[in-house]
């Protein structure tokens, strides 16, 4: 019996995030420029004559189909979800490479992941576009997340990219051509766990409902994020590496304004620091409150800095960038 397995990468939010969570995009139109990475989710399917089993090494969970059908629970949501596709026997097996609720993607990084798990199982063929389509639906919809169209596009695409939001529109313009500025900030780009996560629905409720009701200081602050994303990419494409880091600092500065959830006194404990320890630029990844820290460190300081970030954080990891997007097999970067 063959395995099947299916991987989606990670993603890195440089500026603009918010801007592409509903109503604003449809209303302004929204920015980011992200990057996919070399962390993500690996789901498995081996076929056997027995109930689909389900289990994940993140949750230490494991579910059989049928077993429990009222809980509400994410794993038997996902045995929901190959059940409605056809698939009742064989087992599934789950794995993330950083905790779930990070600031990453990592909610779409295992829908894209399982999709295209299942489309694979059923001899289906789906472009990337057709599987975020999907993706974002299904998290919206049947997995009850809050959540923006950056992450499932940018995560089943995969690279270094500027993407825009109009209307119910997803615009992608790659930018890995500029190999000399993506390899000098992939070499100074540095991850912190801060070592608890949070439900990133829950942060990103207090910006829906300003947003909703046309809050005049929210409106401004997103509209800002969206044009430091838009700065962002004159920066790539003009080499300008201090402005782009520069940006980084300003929109974390702006995010902060979103809500009281947003940070906390640990999180700025950890981005001053790691101003005096080597790094240029820094801000918490996804909706806010806990999770991962992204740090660009000063030209040569990424050792230096890495090491004086240890004495805050069992995982500060030096990452590479990843140009593939979801795929089957091989988990390994290009």
């Amino acid at each position: 019996m063959d395995k099947t397995v299916s991987y989606s990468p990670l993603r890195i939010s440089f500026g603009g995030g918010g801007t592409d969570i509903s109503p604003f995009p449809e209303k302004y139109g929204g920015a980011v420029l992200n990057t996919t990475i070399d962390r993500g989710v690996t789901s498995w399917y081996m076929p056997d004559q027995y109930g689909l089993e389900i289990s994940s090494r993140d949750f230490l969970k494991s579910f059989v189909l049928n077993e429990s059908p009222e809980s509400k629970d994410l794993l038997n949501k996902i045995l929901g979800l190959f059940e409605m596709h056809g698939i009742r026997k064989g087992r599934v097996m789950l794995n993330g490479d950083v905790p779930p609720g990070s600031g990453l993607g990592s909610s779409s990084a295992l829908t894209t992941s399982l999709l295209n798990l299942i489309y694979s199982i059923n001899h289906e063929k789906r472009t990337w576009r057709e599987i975020a389509d999907e993706a974002f639906r299904l998290e919206k919809d049947y997995f009850g997340v809050i959540l923006g169209k950056q992450d499932p596009y940018a995560i089943a695409m995969g690279g270094f990219k500027y993407m825009e939001f109009v209307g119910d529109g997803v615009q992608v313009t790659p930018l890995n051509q500029f190999s000399d500025f993506i390899s000098n900030l992939e070499k100074r780009t540095l991850l912190l766990y801060t070592g608890r996560t949070r439900e990133s629905s829950q942060v990103l409720k207090e910006q829906v409902v300003s947003s909703s009701l046309g809050d005049e200081t929210t409106l401004g602050n997103l509209k800002d994020m969206k044009r430091i994303a838009q700065d962002m990419k004159s920066c790539v494409t003009s080499g300008n590496m201090d402005g782009f880091i520069e940006l980084i600092n300003e929109g974390w500065e702006i995010k902060k304004k979103f809500g009281k959830n947003v940070t906390n006194d640990q999180i700025d404990r950890i981005i001053e620091k790691s101003k005096s320890s080597g790094a240029q630029g820094a801000k918490l990844m996804g909706g806010g409150s806990q999770g991962f820290i992204l740090m660009i460190a000063r030209e040569g300081k990424i050792e230096e800095l890495q090491k004086e970030m240890m004495s805050f954080s069992d995982l500060v990891i030096r990452v590479n960038y990843d140009r593939l997007g979801i795929r089957m097999g091989s988990t390994t970067p290009s």
